[in-house]
């Protein structure tokens, strides 16, 4: 026992030593902090927010102009982060499901050139990727903008961008877009109503509330046209309307798509092996075609392992995005914790909010797919197996 009383005190007065060590260095830095900002008559705090900014930004899906806020600038930079990430995550994860299945194919030129593009793309840095598109593909590529590649009235595309009509809306936007919200809302809604149901074994057609909830929102934009469709005008040296799409935003949206869909493909191929062939043999002699053994059986069975690993990629998809700022992409990293953080020098306040809101971001991802992650399994941790599923033959 005094042995024992003994390691305890010592352990004890370790962790008490290093917890004492680490507080003194964090309180050096505080003081040593305050005072250098005091010295360059920098203040302290969020108030610098609501300071005009006094830039301008290249791409923006809200309004924004000089005379805006600092304020601002963070919300502009977050939603192109945003839309940055969405559109990458779902072109990694579906382009990641094809190359994946094809990296199973029996067909050896197939298999083997599936296999060339994930050694090719994974093994050069996400960085590099970036810059390729950007500085080789688009700049390079595309026509100048007196030369630009026009289709119709509708879309020109040309080295500054991909420019297409633009939605300008009208009285009855808001009640559009709350309706097609609602409408979305309880499709999802259904489509889990109808899994719980098959579980039950019962065998219940949703597809037309679906259907019925889709239609809404549609008749509605037919009958009231919540938008006006502007098509892009021309000028001399710009367009007066229209919406130009920058090469910034394709060249980091194709380069981590790219990037990391070799990941993506990897994990699907590797879950599908993990599932027992007994499974393939029994959907075989139940008269199962291909598709249906796939998107019946082994696909529901390999999610079980394929989400975690993909949830990590989606992570590192968000958190890649600020390598946007390589091309001078207006994310939240070049936008806030850049021009931002240059011109206020709120070093702390500004990096503080930038890392919070990756994590925000990051946590928030990681809950959604948690929550799909146990929405395939039940209760008892386990995958619902095919006998558990009853299933119509054709």
């Amino acid at each position: 026992m005094r042995v024992m009383k003994k390691i305890n005190v010592k352990n004890v007065s370790i962790q008490g030593a290093l917890i004492a060590v680490l507080l003194v260095v964090c309180l050096f830095s505080a003081v040593n902090y305050v005072d250098n900002i005091t010295r360059r008559n920098i203040g302290i705090g969020f108030g610098f927010l609501d300071d005009t900014a006094g830039f301008s930004i290249s791409q923006t899906l809200i309004e924004y102009d000089e005379s805006d806020t600092f304020g601002r600038t963070f919300a502009v930079g977050l939603l192109n982060t945003l839309v940055a990430s969405f559109v990458s995550i779902v072109l990694a994860t579906l382009l990641g499901f094809l190359v994946g299945l094809l990296r199973m194919s029996k067909n050896k030129l197939v298999s083997q050139s599936a296999l060339v593009y994930v050694e090719l793309l994974r093994n050069i840095p996400p960085l590099l990727h970036v810059l390729f598109w950007y500085q080789v593909v688009f700049l390079n590529i595309l026509p100048p903008f007196k030369e630009s590649f026009i289709l119709g009235d509708w879309l020109y595309i040309n080295v500054r961008g991909i420019t297409v009509p633009e939605l300008a809306a009208r009285q009855t936007a808001s009640s559009f877009n709350i309706l097609l919200f609602i409408s979305l809302v309880a499709i999802i809604f259904l489509s889990i109503a109808k899994k719980k149901q098959v579980v039950r074994g019962i065998h219940k057609a949703m597809w037309p509330w679906q259907l019925g909830a889709l239609v809404l929102p549609v008749a509605f934009a037919l009958l009231f046209k919540p938008y006006d469709i502007i098509l892009p005008e021309l000028s001399r040296f710009k367009f007066s309307s229209g919406m130009t799409i920058r090469p910034e935003l394709f060249s980091i949206v194709v380069a981590l798509s790219t990037y990391t869909s070799t990941y993506i493909s990897e994990i699907v191929r590797s879950s599908i092996i993990a599932v027992p062939k007994g499974q393939m043999e029994a959907a075989k002699s139940l008269g199962f075609s291909p598709w249906k053994r796939l998107r019946l059986i082994i696909i529901p069975q390999a999610l079980r392992t394929m989400i975690p690993p993909v949830t990590n990629q989606y992570l590192n998809i968000i958190k890649n995005t600020s390598l946007g700022m390589a091309v001078a992409y207006p994310d939240l990293t070049a936008v806030f914790a850049g021009t931002t953080l240059n011109q206020t020098g709120r070093a702390l306040e500004v990096m503080v909010m930038v890392m919070l809101t990756y994590l925000s971001i990051s946590l928030f991802t990681s809950v959604v797919m948690n929550w799909y992650n146990k929405s395939i399994i039940d209760k008892k941790g386990e995958m619902l197996s095919i006998e558990e599923i009853p299933l119509e033959i054709e």
